[in-house]
């Protein structure tokens, strides 16, 4: 008895070591305050869109070489020296682009419009722009998650800490996350409100597979 007593309290010794060690290995984010404007889409943004064509000076697109795009008639509507490619080949709505006001600054990851005016910053995902699921991706404003439409309108307002991604009609959010970086260096997000919504913003019972 008193031998299992005593492996009791060692594991239990290990246990609250082991967490303790965890803990501490934890590097959290510093959050961010901005102040950035946004550009909100408007109805009459979304008549009589024309789409444009990304063009660069280089043989071909990739990520961060600059970027212009013009119409059918190749006529620059963009012009270079704004932008740098950031995914997107054809500007319908909007485009996914990073701030590259020269040939060795690089700046945000946004969503801009025709106009070159900002939607929103970009949600990254596997070094890209976030992807869509169920007709919305998620974006920033200001270090708060939102999620647009594929027209760029906010759907839902960018008023969270973090949001995942949406999946059989349900989100899961928070209006306190903390990040850090784990001892293999991927970035997690912990909180102790998490709840969840629906397409509209609407709070709902989340779901279980």
């Amino acid at each position: 008895m008193n031998l299992y007593i005593t492996l009791m309290k060692l594991l239990q010794t290990i246990l609250i070591s082991s967490l303790v060690l965890l803990t501490s290995c934890k590097k959290y984010v510093k959050q961010e305050t901005t102040n950035y404007q946004y550009y909100d889409v408007k109805e009459v943004d979304l008549s009589n869109i024309e789409k444009l064509l990304a063009v660069t000076k280089e043989g071909y697109l990739q990520y961060g070489i600059d970027v212009a795009y013009i119409n059918s008639a190749g006529d620059t509507i963009l012009p270079f020296g704004q932008y740098a490619y950031f995914g997107t080949d054809t500007l319908e709505y909007y485009a996914t682009v990073m701030e590259h006001p020269n040939d060795s600054t690089y700046g945000r990851q946004v969503g801009i419009n025709r106009d070159g005016k900002i939607l929103f910053d970009l949600v990254l995902y596997d070094m890209g722009p976030d992807y869509f699921n169920e007709g919305l991706t998620r974006v920033k404003r200001n270090g708060k998650m939102g999620f647009v439409n594929k027209k760029g309108e906010i759907i839902i307002p960018c008023q969270y800490d973090f949001a995942g991604y949406f999946e059989n009609g349900s989100a899961e959010v928070t209006f306190e996350a903390r990040e850090y970086y784990d001892l293999d260096d991927h970035l997690n997000v912990e909180s102790d409100s998490w709840f969840c919504i629906d397409r509209k913003g609407n709070i709902q019972h989340c779901k279980t597979n």
